[in-house]
Parts: structure tokens; C-alpha cells; sequence
């Protein structure tokens, strides 16, 4: 996987975490938080995929070496439910310590 495809996975993880946490404890519904996140890690990759495609074509074609470099440009689509994955765990975890600290 090529190190920009990395920090952009990591940047669209780190955005949306912390927007959804932030939703969270504004309204305390886990669905909308998790609906937020959906949408800022689909808004983030959809642009990366389209400017990574438009600046750097020949480094997104499909390559056999490495399990996540082998599907090209569509990496990104891949990560959307993952990266929303994970920020639904988060705010299980959030909700958990919180009603473990009101006992």
C-alpha cells in the first residue's frame, strides 16, 4: 500500500472520529453519530479517489504484489464500511465507559 493511501485512510479516520464523538455527546444518538461518519469517510475517499486519479493514474493500476495494493483505486471504496466500522466500536466504547461512570 503506498504511503499516501495510508495518511489519507488515516486522515479520513482521525476527521470522522472526531466528529462523530463530538456529535455524540451533543445529542447522545449513537446512530446519528454513526451516520455522520459514513458520510465524511465517503465525502473524504470519493475526493482522494478522484484526485489521486486525476494526478497519479499510473500508481492506482491493478498490481499483484501486497493483499490492499492489488485492488488499485478501489482501495478507497473499500475502506469506507471499514473506517465507519471502527468509529461505530468507538462510540460503543464512549457509551459503555459513560454509563459505566453513572453507577
Amino acid at each position: 500500500m503506498n504511503a499516501i493511501v495510508l495518511i489519507t485512510l488515516l486522515v479520513s479516520l482521525f476527521v470522522s472520529t472526531i466528529t462523530c464523538i463530538w456529535i455524540f455527546k451533543l445529542n447522545s444518538n449513537k446512530w446519528l453519530s454513526v451516520l455522520t461518519a459514513l458520510v465524511i469517510n465517503t465525502v473524504i475517499l470519493l475526493i482522494a479517489t478522484v484526485l489521486f486519479y486525476k494526478f497519479d493514474v499510473q500508481a492506482f493500476h491493478k498490481q499483484t504484489d501486497g493483499v490492499f495494493s492489488s485492488l488499485g483505486i478501489l482501495v478507497f471504496t473499500f475502506f469506507i464500511p471499514v473506517l465507519t466500522l471502527i468509529n461505530f466500536y468507538t462510540l460503543e466504547f464512549l457509551r459503555y465507559q459513560r454509563k459505566k461512570i453513572s453507577y
